[in-house]
């Protein structure tokens, strides 16, 4: 059943409106003086640094955001067990939700909904290589997968799909115990391993917006996967379904951005978002590119909007200056 605060929002898209989603957390809490965590990169500053964290969802309320996203992308069982936070996974998520409630409390006039984050961060980082498997990963990711998984694993043999839904679902019944409006997969970037996050959103009740992430172009033209060499973007696409209530197009460069979204609208038609990232990130740090100021930002929205797109947000290496950039045109 929808709240109030999400129905709000399917109004909004149901009448042709804008829908301003928040901006970057991560590299905002860094930005801000929050250590950034190895493994669990921003997750550990719900509880360590609460107090910006409630102030960055402040600031974007208070720049005209209509959703604000919790502090959970990374803080999932499985990512948080490679740090020394590996005991305070409950603690952390739940500090995220009443970081995200105190700052919409603090705002009694205005409808804001609250996100809650799901993604693969971590461990997509290792199925892709980028990070080694290695004695003391966490169990998700020491079980052998079948041989027809394996196929289509980009070489990775340690991936415990069950484990890693049971995290999902410890995750989504914490965003259940504080009445979030909804969940936000982000990163979906590789179909052999995003199907636990997918079906534990899915079965939850809540309504499920869909976040895909893509790479550059190959040499041949093709847009690739996030962070792939070989898988193509369009080949990601067959992860949506009719039961999202949005897809959108999230921490890709804006570079991007445009024919990504091409690509999807030719496997979607419901409600369409864009939130791209600007800069790079060497683990655990965002690196920002000053070049791209909101009014810069602004105008390629523009052109993403003529596309289709109705929920335009930003993610990271761009914070509440560039949602009050999109406020002040399209609201």
């Amino acid at each position: 059943m929808s709240t109030e605060y999400y129905k709000y929002i399917q109004n909004k898209l149901n009448n042709n409106k804008i829908i301003i989603l928040d901006g970057a957390m991560g590299s905002e809490l860094e930005k801000r003086g929050a250590r950034m965590d190895k493994a669990g990169w921003c997750a550990p500053a719900s509880i360590t640094h609460s107090k910006i964290l409630e102030n960055i969802h402040k600031d974007y309320i208070e720049a005209g955001a209509d959703i604000i996203t919790t502090n959970t992308f990374s803080s999932a069982r499985h990512v948080l067990e490679y740090s020394s936070f590996k005991d305070q996974t409950v603690a952390i998520n739940e500090k995220a939700m009443e970081c995200a409630l105190a700052a919409r409390n603090h705002y009694p006039d205005k409808k804001i909904a609250i996100a809650g984050s799901l993604s693969l961060s971590l461990v997509a980082d290792i199925v892709d290589g980028i990070n080694a498997v290695n004695p003391n990963d966490p169990v998700e990711f020491r079980n052998t997968m079948k041989a027809e998984e394996q196929k289509n694993s980009f070489g990775f043999k340690y991936f415990d799909s069950n484990k890693i839904l049971k995290n999902f679902e410890e995750q989504i019944s914490i965003f259940k115990k504080y009445n979030i409006d909804l969940i936000i997969l982000e990163m979906m970037i590789n179909p052999s391993i995003c199907k636990p996050a997918i079906d534990a959103a899915l079965a939850s009740g809540l309504p499920v917006w869909f976040g895909l992430s893509c790479g550059d172009k190959s040499s041949d033209g093709d847009l690739l996967a996030f962070e792939a060499s070989k898988m193509k973007f369009s080949e990601t696409l067959t992860m949506i379904n009719n039961n999202f209530d949005a897809v959108l197009l999230m921490h890709s460069e804006t570079k991007n951005i445009t024919k990504g979204l091409e690509e999807i609208k030719e496997n979607w038609n419901g409600h369409l978002g864009a939130y791209p990232h600007k800069g790079y990130y060497t683990r655990p740090n965002w690196h920002h590119d000053s070049m791209y100021t909101p009014e810069i930002y602004l105008k390629d929205m523009k052109n993403w909007v003529d596309q289709g797109v109705k929920i335009a947000g930003s993610c990271c290496g761009m914070g509440p200056e560039y949602t009050s950039a999109l406020k002040k045109h399209f609201c």
